[in-house]
């Protein structure tokens, strides 16, 4: 099945958290970053969207460095044609392509 990446992979970055909007799709599926993002750090700062992706590299700093997520974001696939999003959503880069490709 070909696939176009809208959104190649960060190295070092497989979580939901560094990626937003079109990631991927299929000639059936879009593959979407969604949802919004506010984080409390481990010094206890609070950071949102934007904002908050801008304080790490990449997956170690992220899971080193945030206290507590009070929104996280997640990817999702939409149905191109009917519009539905699909039952599962996923926070790994890796596993949502994977199974983009899997449909």
């Amino acid at each position: 099945m070909d696939i176009k990446i809208h959104q190649p992979k960060i190295e070092g970055c497989d979580d939901s958290f560094f990626y937003d909007g079109l990631v991927a799709e299929t000639e059936k599926f879009s593959l979407y970053a969604m949802g919004e993002i506010k984080i409390v750090t481990v010094q206890g700062e609070t950071y949102s969207d934007g904002k908050a992706v801008q304080q790490f590299k990449n997956d170690k700093e992220l899971h080193a460095g945030v206290r507590e997520y009070l929104m996280n974001n997640w990817f999702e696939m939409v149905e191109k044609e009917s519009g539905d999003t699909y039952c599962d959503v996923w926070y790994s880069y890796d596993k949502a392509l994977h199974d983009l490709v899997k449909e």
